[in-house]
């Protein structure tokens, strides 16, 4: 049996003598130190602020009007492949597309179940937006694209 107790005065407590009753007390309050003064509501602080390099040049602005500092200047983007790279990327979509409608051609739709037709549908939706982000020249998408109808259309052979 388990039962809970407040705290009392901190005493030495007996040592209970083979009993079946667990006694639990609440912890002591902390002790307090003597009364300190303080304000009901606390001052406002300042937000923290980094420090700026010391101008060496005069400024014409007054201590209230603080100039903003430029933000960090961006460095233009590059192309990811260069012209050689995207000649080979769009190469290898074309071949991959084609290489897919011939597959999808050879496919005898009539031996197909309904859950193998749903997979060449599938592949065709693939197929169809490969084409629209070749032509859009997303070229990664448009091969991603065109892996994913392929693999769709090996499944079925």
């Amino acid at each position: 049996m388990v039962v809970y107790v407040p705290a009392q005065a901190p005493t030495a407590a007996p040592p209970a003598e083979k009993s079946l009753v667990l006694v639990i007390e609440e912890p002591a309050p902390p002790t307090e130190p003597e009364e300190t003064p303080t304000s009901p509501t606390p001052e406002p602080t300042a937000p923290h602020r980094p420090r700026r390099p010391a101008n060496t040049e005069p400024t014409e602005t007054s201590p209230q009007e603080a100039p903003e500092t430029a933000p960090a200047e961006v460095p233009a983007l590059e192309p990811r492949e260069s012209t050689s790279q995207e000649t080979a990327l769009r190469q290898e979509v074309q071949r991959i597309q084609e290489d897919v409608r011939r597959r999808m051609a050879r496919l005898n739709q009539g031996r197909l179940s309904a859950n193998e037709r749903k997979t060449l549908d599938d592949a065709r939706t693939f197929l169809t937006q490969s084409a629209r982000a070749f032509s859009s020249s997303d070229l990664q998408r448009a091969l991603n694209l065109a892996k994913k109808a392929s693999l769709l259309v090996a499944a079925l052979e």
